[in-house]
């Protein structure tokens, strides 16, 4: 055989090989999206829809929601509440709608609402189904964040639904956020140096006289002292007061899937 074929077969097969890693080497290379950052980037651009804030709100809240992104596997979902007065009804929904989207885009996700006032006059127990069936249906698709508004005026029984899906251990679903929002009675305005111990008192004391008619305990569905306490340990991880924004107050605020 003659000697220069197995060379040129050699030459051709390096050509080859040099075209193919050429050509691979110059294909943009797909980054893995970091969904710490994208939530940090559009908290910024929510924070600057509410120059009102106190600063603390904005750096205890990225904080804890951060920490729970960065957990690969977290034990337990990431929730807050929100409260304010009457004078900032608005303005504490917006901002609680715009923060679970900052949760919820970051991974590529919506947001469940759950809006408690409309649900006031209704059956308990068949609140807490309804409740328990909206959670069910969007955790376990692409809505991957909730958010419970005026959590005070659910009827006090169907808020034990949220054993389930707040528990520090064996909550149903461990990657997600629920945001809650409390409004504080008619008379009652947060002071902007009040400290958020205080806030957390003012917050507790309103649940406590819309869930709780005596000190006695009840049958297993109702709402008594015992189950609140056992309650309000899983939900209030952090709690923080939103201060009225009056352009918002006025005309309301358009968030990326709700008007309010």
């Amino acid at each position: 055989m003659d000697w220069r074929i197995p060379i040129a077969l050699a030459v051709v097969v390096v050509f080859f090989a040099l075209v193919y890693q050429l050509s691979y080497s110059t294909q943009p290379v797909q980054k893995d999206v970091d969904v710490v950052d994208v939530f940090i980037e559009r908290m910024a651009k929510v924070k600057s829809s509410f120059p009102n804030q106190r600063p603390e709100l904005w750096k205890r809240s990225q904080i804890h929601i951060r920490r729970h992104l960065k957990t690969v596997n977290p034990t337990e979902p990431v929730s807050l509440i929100l409260t304010s007065g009457h004078g900032a009804e608005r303005t504490l929904g917006c901002l609680a709608q715009r923060l679970a989207e900052s949760f919820s885009g970051a991974l590529n996700s919506s947001v469940l609402n759950i809006d408690g006032k409309s649900k006031t006059s209704q059956d308990s127990d068949q609140v807490k189904l309804d409740i328990d069936s909206d959670l069910k249906k969007a955790f376990g698709g692409k809505k991957l964040a909730a958010v419970i508004q005026r959590f005070e005026e659910l009827p006090p029984g169907s808020t034990l639904i949220f054993y389930r899906y707040c528990d520090h251990e064996n909550a149903a679903y461990k990657k997600v956020l629920l945001v809650f929002t409390v409004m504080l009675d008619a008379l009652v305005e947060i002071p902007y140096n009040a400290s958020l111990a205080g806030i957390e008192d003012m917050v507790l004391e309103q649940i406590k006289r819309k869930f709780v008619s005596s000190d006695k305990s009840a049958v297993f569905n109702q709402m008594d002292v015992d189950k609140l306490s056992g309650l309000w340990s899983r939900i209030s991880h952090l709690i923080l007061p939103v201060a009225g924004d009056e352009m918002i107050e006025q005309k309301g605020c358009v968030s990326e899937g709700e008007s309010f």
